[in-house]
């Protein structure tokens, strides 16, 4: 499949500017990522709270100004330019919301939320407009009158699809979804899920699934990328990495995660990740690693196939391979 999106060595940082008396402040929250999607492919990135996930999603969506690196969208160069050329640019680029109702304005009804991107996008007349809001509201399996409804009378689940709808309103090609089944119970979840497989055939949709349900991830993603302190330590195919994972945070990540068949938990990580203030020198990882070693602290890991389009950052991933 042709490449759609592609992100080369991109930093990100956050932060304040400088002021009277006071002096900036910068976090570098994404650090160096390198990453392709194809066209058509589902495209996981997980990892702990504050690895970066969202940061990173940001950046590519424009609404996070990198600080370096390169981001092309079908070949095309969107990155380092005015941020109105760069919205223009990624317009087929779409974000939906880890909390779509905190989206949509309490004081309007769902059909002219809808509506309203529609007529920002200068996309038809009324009636034009109307049509296509019905059409995609059916396709994402809701009655036309649910344009007549306001936010709070909607369900969790019932709120995630208006927000697909909104942006699906807008056909997009690659559309970031930011912990889309994040809250919902289980029978929810797996109602979204199928949407969501549903959509991507029906229109040829591209996504890029930012999640820390590792069993969510495996069910929907084509490859899966894992972050940690702003680095991907290791990316492959979803099944050979969930199968075979060579980065000791990736198995302790898919340890500790729950099992639907009701067997037991692995044990969580040692600590929590350390401040972006204080990134550890070498492997990020290595403070909470096992299998840390003198090398792991002085110096940074190489990136190394791990087998076919599986790539990992460790000193000693073929130790416990």
């Amino acid at each position: 499949m042709p490449e759609l999106l592609r992100a080369e060595a991109l930093t990100t940082d956050l932060g304040r500017r400088a002021g009277f008396l006071r002096p900036a402040v910068s976090l570098r929250a994404v650090d160096g990522v390198t990453l392709s999607i194809a066209e058509g492919e589902a495209f996981g990135v997980v990892g702990e709270s504050g690895c970066g996930k969202t940061t990173l999603a940001r950046t590519l969506l424009g609404l996070q100004r990198e600080a370096a690196g390169e981001i092309t969208l079908a070949g095309r160069r969107v990155s380092g330019l005015a941020p109105a050329e760069a919205r223009r640019l990624r317009a087929d680029i779409q974000y939906v919301h880890q909390d779509p109702g905190a989206a949509l304005d309490p004081w309007w009804r769902v059909g002219a939320t809808l509506d309203e991107g529609l007529r920002i996008h200068g996309v038809g007349d009324a009636a034009e407009r109307a049509a296509r809001i019905a059409e995609m509201l059916a396709a994402v399996g809701l009655d036309a009158d649910f344009g007549q409804r306001y936010p709070h009378e909607l369900s969790g689940g019932q709120q995630r699809r208006i927000g697909l709808a909104r942006i699906l309103l807008l056909r997009p090609k690659l559309v970031i979804l930011d912990e889309p089944t994040a809250g919902l119970d289980l029978s929810v979840q797996a109602s979204v899920l199928r949407l969501l497989a549903e959509l991507r055939a029906r229109f040829g949709l591209t996504y890029l699934f930012i999640s820390h349900d590792l069993t969510v991830v495996r069910r929907v993603c084509d490859r899966v990328a894992v972050m940690y302190l702003g680095q991907v330590v290791e990316e492959g195919p979803a099944e050979a990495l969930f199968a075979r994972p060579a980065h000791p945070y990736t198995r302790a990540l898919l340890a500790a995660a729950p099992h639907l068949d009701g067997r037991a938990a692995g044990p969580s990580l040692p600590g929590e990740p350390p401040s972006l203030r204080r990134i550890p020198a070498g492997c990020r990882f290595h403070p909470r690693c096992t299998r840390a070693s003198a090398l792991c602290a002085a110096q940074t890991p190489p990136t190394e196939a791990a087998g076919p389009a599986h790539h990992v950052a460790c000193h000693h991933w073929r130790e416990a391979a």
